[in-house]
């Protein structure tokens, strides 16, 4: 960012001023925040009229708590933290602990995947801690608490958070490549029709070709991680006629390939 985009960003913040004094209504600047992202960014001072905008360092924007590191490990120590306290408030207030009520998707699930294709974790370590919370939760079943993890999920039908979210992925990437996010493709990803002409199986499947980075958070970024799963699906998921169609394909595809490993 240099100095004509802070001052164009004043100039679009000064516009929302004006836009809300127009209609009666305020700004509290108390309330309102930036962060700077990127190591060489100035930190320009924004104000809202004559009050300075505080920094922060991060964030919580649509549910999604953003660091100016864009390193999703906060946001995921406070959603862990969250979910393992609806778990324990479901084991002080159940006594009979069925399938039904422990694996009802709506009490923790939605804690753990709400916009994940935005902060899907890299490290290791994240991985885990997000896997502990389903581990917890799946321990709590009447009858199923001796078994293996991996076992109690083939129990009851259910798969690895990480393997949830990479489906989520692919979905997120079939809707951007067939329209359904009202989003150009050629603005999100990179093809290699756009690299060459020469009829490779790679240029006639029009696979999809990772940017070239050694940052770890472009490296994981959306339209960098889901290049590789892809292009590996079989032509017939990836040609899918709706996104129903695409989820049922790929849903079948993933059985196939458990039952026979």
């Amino acid at each position: 960012m240099d100095v004509n985009d802070s001052i164009k960003l004043q100039m679009g913040i000064n516009n929302l001023v004006k836009w809300c004094d127009d209609w009666g209504m305020a700004l509290h600047p108390e309330k309102c925040v930036v962060v700077h992202f990127g190591r060489k960014n100035p930190q320009y001072d924004y104000f809202i009229g004559s009050t300075k905008i505080k920094s922060e360092e991060g964030v919580r924007d649509l549910g999604v708590f953003i660091e100016n590191t864009c390193d999703p490990s906060a946001h995921i120590d406070k959603i862990t933290k969250r979910a393992h306290g609806v778990i324990s408030q479901i084991r002080r207030m159940t006594i009979l602990r069925d399938r039904h009520t422990v694996t009802n998707k709506s009490f923790v699930r939605p804690l753990l995947e709400t916009a994940a294709t935005a902060w899907n974790p890299w490290k290791r370590g994240d991985v885990e801690k997000l896997e502990k919370v389903q581990r917890r939760c799946l321990r709590l079943v009447d009858g199923l608490k001796k078994l293996p993890y991996e076992k109690r999920l083939e129990e009851l039908d259910l798969q690895l958070l990480e393997n949830r979210r990479e489906r989520g992925d692919l979905i997120q990437c079939f809707k951007y490549l067939n329209g359904y996010n009202d989003v150009c493709p050629d603005q999100v990803f990179t093809f290699v029709r756009d690299r060459h002409d020469k009829l490779t199986r790679s240029f006639v499947n029009n696979n999809l070709v990772a940017e070239k980075t050694s940052l770890d958070v472009r490296k994981y970024f959306f339209a960098n991680r889901v290049t590789g799963a892809w292009n590996s699906l079989p032509l017939d998921v990836r040609l899918a006629s709706s996104v129903n169609s695409f989820k049922n394909k790929y849903d079948a595809f993933i059985k196939l390939n458990v039952h026979r490993d």
